[in-house]
C-alpha cells in the first residue's frame, strides 16, 4: 500500500484515489433545477422593473424642461420678421430666365463617369 502527500499536505493512500465512485445523474448534479432557479430569475426581473420605475419617476421629477412655459406676446401689433435696416434676399427667378444650376464635383451619370464602381449617384435628374 503506497501513500503520497497531496497539495494540502494530507497523506493519501493510492487505494483511495483509484476507487471508482458510482453516482446517479441526480446525485452528480451540482444544484437543483426547476423552481428555485425560476424564483431567482423572476425576482431579478421584478427588482429590475422597480429600479427602472424609480429612475423614470426621479428623472421626471428633476426634469425642468416640462415646467418651462413658452408664452407668446399677445400685443395687437405684429412685428416684422426682419429689422427695417436689414435687406431681404429674394431667390426667385425673374420671368423669362432659366434657372442656373450649381456646379457639382461628380458626373451626373455615374455609368459614364470616371468615378468607377463607388461613384455616388447625383441628386439632379
Amino acid at each position: 500500500m503506497a501513500t503520497y502527500t497531496d497539495e494540502r499536505g494530507d497523506t493519501v493512500r493510492t487505494e483511495e484515489t483509484n476507487r471508482k465512485v458510482e453516482a446517479t445523474a441526480v446525485e452528480a448534479r451540482q444544484g437543483r433545477l426547476g423552481r428555485p432557479v425560476l424564483y431567482v430569475l423572476v425576482g431579478g426581473l421584478f427588482l429590475a422593473m422597480i429600479a427602472w420605475g424609480a429612475a423614470e419617476f426621479f428623472g421626471e421629477a428633476v426634469d425642468n424642461d416640462a415646467a418651462t412655459e413658452v408664452t407668446q406676446p399677445t400685443t395687437g401689433t405684429s412685428t416684422p420678421a426682419t429689422p427695417d435696416n436689414q435687406p431681404v434676399v429674394d431667390n426667385t427667378q425673374p420671368a423669362g430666365e432659366s434657372q442656373q444650376t450649381a456646379p457639382v464635383d461628380r458626373d451626373p451619370t455615374p455609368e459614364t463617369g470616371t468615378g468607377g464602381q463607388g461613384a455616388a449617384p447625383s441628386a439632379t435628374p
